[in-house]
């Protein structure tokens, strides 16, 4: 099955279509809107670092479990 050039050109960006958005404003709104918020650069770097760690041991690893561990052991004070 091969995907048209309509549907192509609908769903891919192509360079210089994406632009940054560093207005805090605009990205507080789409934090509001979404509801979804970046982890802290604490919580990122935690997370990076662990899944380098455990990468080839753990076969379900997941930033998701990652993220809920890293904040049920800082709220535990373990971290």
């Amino acid at each position: 099955m091969t995907v048209s050039e309509d549907r192509l050109n609908r769903y891919t960006f192509h360079p210089g279509e994406l632009k940054p958005v560093t207005d805090r404003n605009q990205l507080n709104a789409a934090y509001e809107r979404t509801g979804v918020r970046p982890a802290d650069d604490e919580e990122q770097l935690w997370i990076a670092e662990q899944w380098r760690l455990r990468y080839d041991t753990d076969t379900d690893l997941s930033t998701f479990a990652l993220s809920d561990e890293y904040r049920r052991l800082k709220a535990q004070g373990k971290l």
